[in-house]
């Protein structure tokens, strides 16, 4: 595992060195700008968020944006220009097998130009989401970042005929896309986790929120104690 981060991160720093448009300046996705007036105000994971390049789309659109990615340097070097622009992300180094997702935590999530490596991790992404929520994949093999990948010997999975369709039981499909790319399928996906009026009424959307509210209000307690 730390040759696979120390290989991120050179990856990340060259990139970052070299102002290549293969990261944060490429641009956000385009998929993610078609369908941005879809996503309701809230908190947002961008799932192997790279360099932040929809990290900061989504963040200047005013969600709250919470990311990971396996590069401790990507997620230094987003939280820094985050805090330079003024925006609200909250960037953490962490393996897919490691991240933990709340309960409807999310409001929406958002996955670009990566593949999970176990089928289970869509469930969890499920879970994750709040219902009425959206969870936005789009996955280009020819994009410069993932031509970029290969030349670095960085290869990802790619994905097999309808193969992200079997994993999204429960959620209604609004879009999806499949194009042959050299030899590869670029896939874009926009579903929605389906709303349930009774959790609506009794405001069990809001309960992964005021778990944390509640927590935080205790740790900041304790800090207040030993400051003492």
């Amino acid at each position: 595992m730390t040759d696979i981060k120390a290989n991120w991160d050179h990856y990340y720093r060259r990139a970052r060195d070299n102002k290549s448009k293969d990261s944060a300046e490429q641009g956000p996705s385009e998929f993610l700008q078609q369908n941005i007036q879809k996503f309701t105000p809230g908190k947002v994971l961008d799932i192997a968020m790279g360099l932040g390049r929809n990290s900061f789309f989504l963040a200047e659109q005013g969600l709250r944006v919470k990311g990971f990615d396996i590069s401790p340097y990507a997620a230094e070097d987003v939280e820094a220009r985050a805090r330079l622009k003024g925006l609200e992300i909250e960037a953490k180094a962490a393996d897919l097998d490691l991240f933990l997702m709340g309960i409807m935590e999310y409001d929406h999530v958002v996955m670009a130009d990566f593949k999970p490596a176990t089928t289970r991790y869509y469930n969890e992404i499920i879970r994750a989401l709040k219902q009425g929520g959206f969870f936005l994949v789009d996955f280009s093999p020819s994009s410069k970042y993932m031509e970029d990948l290969k030349s670095q010997g960085l290869n990802l999975g790619y994905f097999a005929p309808n193969e992200l369709l079997r994993h999204l039981g429960g959620l209604r499909v609004w879009t999806y896309q499949e194009e042959e790319v050299s030899g590869h399928l670029r896939v874009k996906c926009l579903a929605q986790k389906p709303m349930d009026k009774d959790a609506a009424k009794y405001g069990l959307f809001d309960m992964q929120s005021k778990v944390e509210k509640t927590e935080n209000a205790h740790i900041n307690a304790l800090e207040g104690l030993f400051k003492k």
